[in-house]
């Protein structure tokens, strides 16, 4: 059989990794939106393959780089079954949409191409079956799957395939994206046992999590800091599934329980607002911790008396109307459209507010420049000068720095390992994480090109 990675390859987004068997069954792993070639604006329009020869997709998680194409990959005539765990079902059914709305605003401001619309959607959506975690299916008489906890965000997988060819059988490991240990709300991700050949990310593989406090430390912090000995906005840039309900659980602890004052936050993200239902109907997804609150507070894991939710216009006016202190969480996290954008615009010019970045910028991306500490930025098509202060924390990260990689890999039956291929990450990050990596298993990671095609 043969491997080509179509995407994240030696890059984070745009997740899809091709299998082809030796008798033409033909298995895609991901189907994601690619961020980061800004020289390529057909880069997310047109397959390298043609969709009609794929068989079955099967899908690691929600987030739009991983699985914000299958519409387009539905339209060009796959009509194979999407395999996923039920909450990440629900999830696709609300980003897809927002992909559309996406799509459809860009394409008016000659900003993108338009890959798909609701029709596409809901072809995809009638494509969808679902399965559980630990329980072994089979595909046809030589392939089968398992489903394993991924952690990352709610109902993410791993994906260990089991392939009869040649008279032998070999197990095929894709990580999809792995969360970080202790992770809030989110369960650890489980190893995968007895595989011939692994793909795993790789996003923070040559960093240390730098912030050795808590994520309750780290808001007490900057809430202090910015809305209470000051009147201040702090500004959240948050994914809508994942980040935004690690954020708003943690408030709710901290308010609750009396550690904050009830500094007014406005969580303003209908995507998030749909994740977070879907969060509450699946806590049994998510760890311990998040299920015992959920018993404990009648059914509700993010709601508290000063959280108020942005869902409507008149909601929206009420926010930039509010002249006191406040908290803003809004999305996208990389600051790449969304609600955040209108946020960033407003206040990037205001010496009292905090941007308070919680999690991965691609390069090229607007968070990335304010990372990059940018003088000034352009945004709505207007350039802003950057007064506001611009902090990170990767407390609430939701994937494994080198050290949880690393132990990772060794938990993976790493003698039996014949190839790990590195891909969602960096380029420097993967060389730098194959070197710190132990003799055995060094010699066993490849590092794909797009387009290569690996016999495995």
């Amino acid at each position: 059989m043969k491997y080509t990675c179509w995407g994240a390859a030696k890059q984070v987004t745009g997740s899809m990794h091709l299998l082809e068997l030796d008798n033409g069954y033909t298995i895609l792993v991901d189907c994601g939106i690619d961020y980061e070639d800004k020289t390529n604006k057909e880069i997310n329009a047109n397959f390298a393959f043609d969709a009609k020869d794929v068989d079955v997709l099967l899908l690691t998680h929600a987030h739009i780089d991983h699985s914000g194409n299958i519409p387009n990959l539905v339209k060009q005539g796959f009509r194979g079954e999407i395999i996923c765990t039920e909450p990440t079902a629900y999830l696709l059914e609300k980003l897809w949409i927002d992909s559309v709305n996406i799509q459809n605003n860009n394409s008016k401001r000659n900003k993108g191409v338009r890959l798909y619309g609701f029709a596409e959607v809901k072809k995809a959506n009638e494509q969808i079956l679902t399965y559980d975690y630990y329980r072994k299916f089979e595909l046809n008489d030589d392939v089968s799957f398992t489903l394993y906890e991924a952690g990352h965000i709610i109902g993410a997988a791993s994906i260990r395939l089991e392939i009869k060819e040649g008279g032998r059988t070999k197990t095929i490991g894709f990580t999809g994206d792995l969360g970080n240990p202790g992770a809030k709300l989110i369960v650890d991700a489980k190893p995968m046992p007895g595989l011939d050949v692994l793909v795993s990310e790789t996003t923070y593989g040559n960093r240390k999590h730098k912030e050795t406090r808590s994520a309750e430390e780290v808001l007490i912090e900057q809430v202090t800091n910015t809305c209470i000995n000051q009147e201040g906005r702090l500004i959240i840039p948050a994914f809508s599934v994942g980040r935004t309900q690690s954020v708003l659980f943690t408030l709710k602890k901290l308010f609750t329980e009396g550690k904050l004052p009830p500094v007014r936050v406005f969580a303003d993200s209908p995507l998030a607002l749909a994740s977070s239902n879907i969060h509450n109907k699946f806590v049994r997804y998510l760890n311990e911790e998040a299920q015992e609150h959920h018993r404990e507070e009648a059914g509700s894991l993010f709601d508290f008396k000063s959280l108020h939710l942005v869902e409507d216009e008149e909601d929206v006016e009420d926010m930039e109307l509010y002249r006191e202190s406040c908290i803003i969480v809004s999305s996208a996290g990389m600051l790449e459209g969304g609600r955040i954008q209108h946020h960033i615009s407003d206040h990037i010019q205001n010496p009292l507010c905090t941007v308070l970045i919680a999690g991965f910028c691609s390069p090229g991306t607007l968070g990335a420049q304010l990372l990059e500490g940018k003088s000034s930025i352009r945004i709505k098509g207007n350039d802003k000068y950057v007064f506001a202060k611009v902090l990170q924390t990767d407390v609430f990260s939701a994937h494994p720095d080198i050290v949880g990689l690393t132990d990772y890999f060794e938990k993976s039956d790493s003698d039996h390992l014949q190839k790990i291929f590195f891909v969602h990450g960096e380029e420097e990050a993967m060389y730098d994480l194959r070197d710190t990596l132990n003799d055995s298993l060094q010699p066993k990671v490849i590092i794909p090109g797009r387009s290569e095609e690996w016999v495995l």
